[in-house]
């Protein structure tokens, strides 16, 4: 270990797979990811930019206006890679799509399905009991009220598949892998206010095109907090693997 480390652990890089194909406002994630004292090495799939296998302490996988079940090739060579990466056990956490790429990857093709209608707005989560004990879940607030805008979902009958919080309108808004440190998050958890309001202008079109009133999201995003900590316990697990 070099001098200049002082002791410091030294940790594989932390993998931040940024799916969109166009660039995003900075959210919580990207905050805490700064603030982490973490190497970080950043890819961006769907704009021909892959990572390689390597070594990771801990991987990001973001949400993407894609489907886990689109046939892009980014979209296939991903699920190989994180199949890979759920095999040698590295702890990984998806929102949105990357929930959904996720348990697609390492559950099976067909537990991600098309919902009737997308879930759009702030709508509260309930814990479940599989909840209390889970290290990213834990002690959170039952119900938790959070950011939504998704129109596929995870199905939550596998037994591969712990379900850790649901909701009125998805059976499986949040959940972890039965076989190692992956967990999948349905709602937006990395939008505060300002960062919701700047996402949805950002997405403007889409969120039209999905019946919603963007100016009124804009002028009034609530603070989404609840389920906030769980981005601080993945890092803190990333940080212990490395």
């Amino acid at each position: 270990m070099a001098e200049a480390d002082q002791g410091a652990r030294v940790t594989a890089p932390f993998l931040y797979l940024d799916n969109w194909e166009e660039p995003q406002p900075e959210n919580r994630f990207d905050y805490a990811i700064t603030t982490s004292g973490l190497p970080v090495v950043r890819h961006h799939p769907a704009r021909g930019d892959p990572p390689p296998l390597a070594e990771y302490c801990g991987v990001f996988v973001s949400a993407s206006l894609a489907g886990a079940y689109d046939g892009e090739l980014w979209i296939e060579a991903q699920h190989d890679f994180l199949k890979t990466l759920g095999a040698r056990g590295t702890p990984m956490i998806g929102l949105c799509y990357g929930a959904q790429v996720l348990a697609s990857a390492l559950v099976g093709r067909d537990e991600v399905v098309k919902r009737p209608a997308k879930e759009v707005g702030y709508h509260p989560v309930s814990m479940t009991e599989a909840a209390a004990d889970d290290p990213l879940m834990q002690g959170l607030p039952s119900p938790s009220r959070t950011l939504h805008w998704h129109g596929d979902e995870v199905r939550a009958a596998h037994p591969d598949i712990v379900v850790l919080a649901r909701s009125a309108a998805c059976d499986n808004q949040v959940w972890r892998w039965a076989h190692g440190p992956v967990w999948g998050i349905q709602p937006h958890i990395e939008a505060g206010p300002a960062e919701a309001s700047a996402w949805f202008e950002t997405n403007r079109a889409g969120f039209i095109r999905d019946g919603c009133d963007v100016d009124a999201m804009i002028a009034s995003p609530e603070t989404n907090t609840d389920l906030e900590p769980i981005i601080a316990r993945f890092l803190q697990i990333a940080r212990e693997n490395g």
